[in-house]
């Protein structure tokens, strides 16, 4: 597993540098299942049992005023419109607070705010409750836990706010780092695709050439953040066809070429014995 990162500083003086993430270096990462965080209702549970499916990871503070909610927020308007997956069914969403002095109740407030920012357009509250959960830290530290895929925070005393990501990590069945989505790039053919890549093995081997294919024909463009065509393999894909579409045209042609020379021969033959 990859070191640790720094432990946020408390500094009036903002690190800018917390805002980007070590991407090779994490990406492949495997979080620690025995992990214990505590849900708004009380209830403690491990990181493992989040496993099996792939999972959204988003890393929030819940006394955030600003992006944190509306992150959380605009993930619920999107994830409405994903049809190709239903969450709880075959993907999970976790929010993890950064902050050590949240709580579970403070958990439940930012559920409860977000929800109301999220509005008609969101996910309903029964999907929610099936496979998206809200948690705090119970064992380890939160920059651990952040640490493990490569999140990290910055204290402003100035601001009395933490500068971090505003980033979705999206996690295996097996809890390793498979894709970072950044915040102002979300849209639904994103997650979906993003969600596709995470769950890539199990889809592969039990369904979809669908799914195989969208995950050849889209690309991940790190530089932007988000899956774009590949163009160079539906090039080559489409050199291919055309290649075959010729050659089968080509022996169409020859065969039907030599039927009629055949063909010929017999009537000819026909007439001689006449």
């Amino acid at each position: 597993m990859a070191s640790a990162v720094t432990a946020p500083t408390q500094n009036s003086i903002p690190d800018g540098s917390v805002m980007q993430i070590d991407e090779p270096r994490f990406l492949g990462n495997r979080m620690i299942g025995d992990t214990v965080l505590t849900d708004v209702e009380g209830r403690d549970f491990r990181v493992a049992e989040m496993l099996g499916k792939p999972v959204i990871l988003l890393l929030s503070y819940y006394g955030c005023d600003g992006t944190c909610p509306t992150m959380n927020a605009e993930l619920a308007k999107v994830l409405a419109k994903v049809t190709r997956f239903s969450l709880g069914k075959d993907y999970r969403v976790l929010t993890v607070s950064f902050d050590r002095r949240d709580t579970p109740g403070t958990a439940r407030e930012f559920l409860a705010k977000t929800g109301a920012v999220a509005g008609r357009d969101g996910l309903a509250a029964e999907a929610i409750r099936a496979g998206w959960r809200h948690a705090v830290v119970k064992t380890g530290t939160v920059e651990g836990f952040a640490g493990e895929v490569g999140f990290r925070f910055f204290w402003s005393d100035a601001a009395k706010a933490f500068l971090h990501p505003n980033v979705l990590v999206f996690l295996t069945p097996e809890g390793r780092v498979a894709r970072y989505i950044y915040g102002t790039r979300m849209d639904a053919r994103t997650l979906e695709l993003a969600i596709t890549d995470a769950d890539w093995e199990r889809i592969s081997n039990s369904t979809a050439v669908f799914d195989m294919l969208t995950g050849a024909c889209f690309s991940y463009n790190y530089a932007e953040g988000r899956y774009q065509l590949n163009y160079s393999l539906l090039a080559g894909v489409g050199s291919l066809v055309m290649g075959l579409t010729l050659m089968l045209l080509g022996a169409w042609t020859y065969r039907r070429r030599m039927a009629r020379r055949d063909a010929g021969m017999m009537e000819n033959e026909g007439e001689r014995h006449a």
